[in-house]
């Protein structure tokens, strides 16, 4: 993950640190981090995500990190829905898509 991916990350990490809810704007904001993440070419997998927030913003409330990683899920797969023909590739040396 690219290192502005991952200051988004940390301020939203400052945000919901040991919160017990998320109001509409802590909503909107996590949407626009997710959406610009992903806008920026950088991708995250929700899985690892979660993991994150659990080790580096002491999420406790298990309310709160489920809200988080379905808006993250969400954008994720809105974005993909709405860019069908982009490539993606893991350790794809020349970003061309296709296996050597």
């Amino acid at each position: 993950m690219r290192n502005e991916s991952l200051a988004m990350l940390q301020h939203l990490q400052s945000l919901v640190t040991n919160t017990k809810s998320l109001g509409t704007s802590d909503e909107e904001l996590i949407k626009s981090t997710f959406k610009k993440i992903l806008e920026s070419g950088d991708t995250y997998n929700v899985i690892e995500l979660e993991n994150w927030f659990i080790v580096q913003a002491n999420v406790v409330q298990q309310s709160v990190l489920d809200r988080i990683m379905n808006i993250a899920h969400y954008q994720k797969s809105k974005f993909e829905a709405n860019n069908k023909f982009r490539m993606i590739s893991d350790n794809d040396e020349c970003g061309c898509g296709g296996s050597h």
